[in-house]
């Protein structure tokens, strides 16, 4: 069993089950929650058939408050919400050592975040660690969803270009296989255009950072040189982008080269058929364009 990745669901887990816990009674306490004892999982379960009904009573603390304070808390999830989220995990948990990382990695990440939209905010989050996860997850959808739509524009066009020159498909996978090796072309001329433009955007912002850094350096009226700790903070990141940009721009593949980077593109990697099929699969009125007939 991969640890990290048994790790990984296990902190997700039982953050889940402390903010359930907090709202709603759950006859768990702190051990319990992070038990693996056969007696504390059958508890588990019971709650959670009860969250699925939403048959799940306010925690004391929080009937206390709203007596006390005359007032109702908000809380922004149902039980029936949280039974959803532990039931992927479990569903995850027991797929997870068949499962590539990188497939597994998505498929956490999407818990995750959508444990964030139950919750209302990352602020909710109970462990700081899973939280900076939660963050650094979303910053890369933010991204990750720039990209997504000039990317699927490019390929729906060859889709339509490919039906108009040779006719329509049988199936999703047929279409996709067909127009693969097309598909990857026009997206590495996508890329690479992104990656020139990113480029002279960073190089135009250190050359500014740094005209600003020399005048606050000269200005200094202790006569000592000295460069503002963000400023040259900053100088330093943008060097450090720079030199990955040229150094993916230099390469013989781009496209590939900025996976080593951790730069994230739709459409892309190791599964990008798949993804698209998928894609297709959700999009009706493109396939009745496609395809021979309509798919279920």
């Amino acid at each position: 069993m991969d640890s990290k990745k048994s790790s990984d669901l296990s902190l997700l887990e039982q953050d889940i089950w402390f903010n359930f816990c907090y709202f709603y009674q759950c006859d768990l306490d702190d051990v319990s929650i992070a038990s693996e004892i056969q007696t504390y999982i059958d508890k588990k379960e019971k709650i959670i058939k009860r969250m699925q009904q939403n048959d799940c009573l306010l925690s004391e603390r929080i009937a206390f408050h709203q007596e006390m304070m005359g007032e109702t808390i908000s809380i922004h999830f149902k039980p029936f919400q949280i039974a959803e989220l532990l039931t992927q995990i479990d569903t995850l948990r027991g797929e997870m050592n068949n499962l590539p990382t990188k497939m597994f990695q998505r498929q956490y990440s999407d818990i995750l975040i959508a444990y964030v939209q139950v919750l209302g905010g990352l602020e909710f989050i109970q462990n700081n660690k899973l939280a900076r996860s939660a963050k650094a997850i979303l910053a890369v959808k933010a991204r990750y969803a720039k990209h997504l739509y000039p990317r699927r524009k490019i390929l729906y066009r060859i889709l339509r270009e490919q039906v108009a020159q040779r006719g329509k498909w049988d199936n999703p996978n047929e279409a996709v296989n067909f127009i693969l090796d097309d598909l990857v072309k026009a997206f590495e001329v996508y890329d690479v255009q992104w990656l020139e433009s990113e480029l002279m955007l960073k190089q135009n912002l250190l050359g500014e950072l740094e005209q600003q850094s020399a005048k606050q350096a000269s200005g200094d009226s202790s006569g000592v040189r000295r460069k503002p700790a963000a400023i040259t903070k900053k100088i330093k990141e943008l060097q450090g982008e720079l030199k990955i940009l040229n150094q993916i721009l230099k390469a013989k593949y781009p496209s590939k080269e900025m996976e080593k980077f951790d730069y994230k593109m739709p459409y892309s990697g190791g599964y990008i058929a798949e993804t698209i099929i998928h894609e297709l699969r959700t999009q009706p009125e493109l396939l009745r364009e496609i395809l021979h007939r309509d798919i279920s």
